[in-house]
């Protein structure tokens, strides 16, 4: 943390100068991570080039796990000073790794802009560039997911589609599928080497003779050879450490190269013996997924489980200590900080922050139903308190039972105002996972990927951004008879009349087609998707990794995990949709203050010659956020109704399409396409964030926002849902904060809302990193579902976050 956010001490919030890391290696190596700016790395994008060029005609399995071989046969590597777990997917830290098989097309174009865009810019040298240009961009010309599905997807769905905000499915046919939690426990007690002779064996018993075992032949070979590759990079990495030893004078920094070195020829291709093992094996195994596709949301799950029996054991032999064990963590932490989601300048901006959406989970309850809170549990939370870094994301699991040392140790990591942790309630997202068709053992097992996820590691497929859709603009296209008045007056919409002749219900009506036409396009634009990355990009890598793909000889993009869930739609603005319903049917229909058409005309113009009423309508209107069921029931019944339009429809893959209620960043750029609305949003500004209120709205104090979001349906928007809450610093302060902390948190589990998470820290702080934001680069603020540093946040973002509410206990 530097040295002016430790002086400003939160301008009377609770970030503590004595609370960074009592490690001297790990304040050296969190030095040198500030001091990193993000850039392009194309190695991996040359060696998929190049082996793409040798392998025409063979299938699209083989061809991409021989890429994925000579990546990591090819790639560079290095062992920093002071690492203790090695391993990087790019050739430095804060890498971007391009994956050109996915898109080319948009990086072709920006690249020139790429190190100026507003958000996530990324330093790329003149020498990259001439390859991109000679090599790589010519040999993947039209040939990426994201040229084939711009010629599948229909003309009317590409209209509404791209480039308009209205809604957005881009995203996937930028990356690898991502959201995955690995069977890391499987790796951890089989090694890879045990992984591929289960491929093995499993290839040895087929006839090929028959057309769906030659399909699962190819599968096999492509596991065994992407695993083969994988702990090939181990190996180079292996002897690296063993030639930095011999070069090193320190016999301290020697020993633990050879220590290094040592692990890394029996893991990952071994079952770990040790803690220190099973974290570096670990991590071998995460760089992978991110060498064979840049994706989002690639998580351990439940570390706190994982990695406890090797923990205990170690100290039991006397092989490990608490304070070493948590030196390791942070080591961890710092490496997850490393990656980061490389995306164009569009989906930079509804991911914003660099963010790759790592998450770390503990707590809960364990697959017997009893606490499964852990000494791990608590050294993962002390960890992130000491490492402040946008990655990983830590979520903490609570539950009726859960200790209240747990819940305070949980508290005081929010009274730190990094934005961390992510709090789930066990009771909600075990009855999501049950829904999802788990066992009741693994939906007790339950972990997170991503922002808010529920996922049940090393068992489950799921994309959870199928697209997102635009609460806002449905709203708006009910007014305007179908017209997007941002997106230059265009037809964009149905035609679902002339509101100023409709009654409220027709009106509310109105709404439900303009959403339900958004989300069949969503559907019709997911599954070609979807299709593509099954015939163009399988993943036998991630797929060896996902419990029911070898045995069923089938990829995780045909369906071969043993759960197979989504892709989700997620809906963004539910607050500016229901306040919006909520002034109309108040002020046109109960009270006949104004007429539609008054709102109409001041949705057109922006409240131009309407200030009055904009006024008016601020200081007299009922908002989401208040336990006001005038309002709060429009909430409800609009997510029960795209619940029940989403999961109508059928993936590629087999399942429903899910629903969720998290924006990770899209609420700002959903926002700059939607004008104004009814409860006095302005065009252009944001819109809330997932189910929470909207900012300045919500005035009733924090348990009344809780109130309000626990009349959501939960439990049906199974990819999750989100809360945001900002809480004032000064009442958040010390023991009596933290008492506080807890007792919202208990309210929290009370009032069966699937999650919630706070910001706790000052707005003149935040003001203050604006202006100067050289003084403060490691200032972490919470986004929406994950934390980034905030003056890596372009102003836009800032802005949003520096005008949410601040609640006071």
């Amino acid at each position: 943390m530097s040295d002016m956010i430790k002086d400003e001490a939160c301008c009377g919030g609770t970030i503590d100068e004595t609370s960074s890391t009592a490690f001297p290696r790990v304040n050296r190596l969190l030095d040198r991570f500030f001091d990193i700016k993000p850039q392009l790395c194309i190695e991996r994008a040359m060696a998929y080039t190049r082996s793409y060029q040798k392998t025409e005609g063979e299938t699209a399995v083989i061809r991409r796990a021989k890429a994925f071989k000579k990546a990591c046969e090819e790639k560079s590597i290095f062992i920093a000073d002071d690492e203790l777990i090695v391993g990087c997917a790019a050739s430095i830290p804060r890498a971007a790794v391009f994956c050109p098989e996915h898109a080319t097309g948009w990086l072709k174009e920006e690249l020139d802009g790429l190190s100026t865009r507003r958000q996530d810019p990324y330093e790329v040298t003149e020498e990259q560039k001439a390859v991109l240009r000679s090599e790589i961009f010519p040999y993947w010309e039209d040939k990426d997911i994201s040229s084939h599905w711009l010629r599948q997807i229909p003309d009317e769905v590409k209209e509404i589609a791209v480039k308009t905000g209205i809604i957005d499915i881009e995203i996937k046919t930028q990356s690898g599928p991502g959201e995955i939690s690995p069977n890391v426990k499987k790796v951890l007690q089989k090694g890879f080497l045990g992984i591929k002779k289960q491929a093995q064996d499993a290839a040895a018993a087929l006839d090929i003779v028959k057309p769906e075992d030659y399909e699962k032949k190819n599968f096999y070979e492509a596991v065994c050879i992407s695993l083969d590759g994988i702990m090939a990079l181990a190996a180079r990495y292996a002897a690296l450490a063993r030639e930095k030893a011999a070069a090193e004078t320190d016999a301290d920094r020697k020993a633990e190269l050879l220590q290094i070195a040592e692990n890394l020829d029996h893991v990952p291709a071994n079952p770990a013996r040790t803690f220190m093992e099973a974290l570096q094996s670990f991590w071998i195994l995460q760089i992978g997924c991110y060498i064979e596709a840049n994706g989002p949301s690639y998580s351990p799950g439940r570390v706190d489980q994982l990695f406890y029996p090797y923990y205990k054991k170690d100290l039991a032999a006397g092989l490990l200590t608490e304070k070493k064990a948590l030196e390791l963590i942070e080591c961890l932490y710092l490496k997850f900080a490393e990656n980061t989601w490389f995306l164009s300048t569009n989906a930079a901006m509804y991911f914003a922050g660099y963010q790759p959406y790592q998450n770390v989970c503990v707590g809960g309850i364990a697959r017997d139903g009893k606490d499964a809170t852990n000494e791990l549990s608590y050294l993962f939370i002390t960890a992130k308190m000491e490492v402040r870094l946008h990655s990983p994301s830590l979520s903490v699991r609570v539950h009726k039972q859960s200790p209240d040392k747990f819940l305070r140790k949980a508290a005081a990591l929010s009274q730190i105002g990094t934005g961390f942790p992510a709090i789930h309630n066990d009771e909600v997202t075990i009855k999501m996972m049950l829904i999802s068709g788990a066992d009741i053992e693994d939906a007790r097992d339950y972990c997170m990927v991503g922002c808010v996820e529920p996922y049940i590691p090393g068992k489950m497929s799921k994309w959870t951004d199928g697209g997102h859709y635009n609460y806002g603009s449905v709203m708006e296209l009910a007014l305007t008879n179908g017209i997007s008045v941002v997106n230059g007056n265009k037809k964009l919409g149905l035609s679902t009349g002339d509101p100023s002749e409709m009654s409220f219900e027709e009106l509310k009506d109105a709404v439900k087609k303009q959403l339900a036409f958004c989300i069949k396009h969503i559907a019709t634009a997911c599954h070609i998707c979807e299709k593509l990355h099954a015939e163009y990009t399988p993943y036998p890598y991630m797929s060896a990794m996902i419990d029911g793909c070898i045995e069923t000889g089938r990829d995780i993009t045909r369906g071969g995990a043993e759960l197979t869930v989504g892709p989700a739609f997620i809906g963004t603005g539910i607050a500016d949709l229901a306040d919006s319903l909520s002034v109309i049917k108040e002020f046109v229909f109960d009270k006949q203050v104004f007429t539609m058409q008054d709102f109409v005309q001041a949705v057109k113009h922006n409240f131009k010659g309407h200030e009055e009423m904009k006024a008016y309508i601020e200081s007299n209107g009922r908002f989401y956020g208040n336990d006001d069921d005038y309002v709060d029931d429009f909430v409800r019944e609009m997510t029960d109704f795209a619940f029940e339009e989403i999961t109508q429809y059928q993936s590629y893959r087999g399942p429903h399409y899910i629903s969720g209620l998290y924006p990770v960043a899209s609420h700002v750029p959903h926002g700059e396409v939607v004008a104004a609305l009814p409860y006095g949003r302005l065009e252009g500004t944001p819109l809330a964030d997932g189910c929470s209120p909207k900012g300045g709205t919500d005035v009733k104090g924090p348990t009344a926002v809780l109130k309000s979001v626990s009349k959501i349906n939960h439990d049906a928007h199974v990819a999750g849902t989100l809360l945001n809450m900002r809480l004032d610093p000064m009442s958040s302060k010390g023991e009596e904060g933290n008492a506080r902390i807890v007792s919202l948190i208990r309210s929290f589990i009370d009032l069966n809302i699937y999650h919630v998470q706070f910001n706790i820290i000052s707005s003149d702080l935040l003001k203050k990193a604006q202006k100067n934001p050289g003084s403060y680069k490691s200032l972490i603020v919470r986004v929406a579902g994950y934390s980034a540093f905030f003056t890596e946040l372009c102003k836009e973002m800032q802005d949003d976050i520096i005008q949410r509410t601040v609640q006071k206990f």
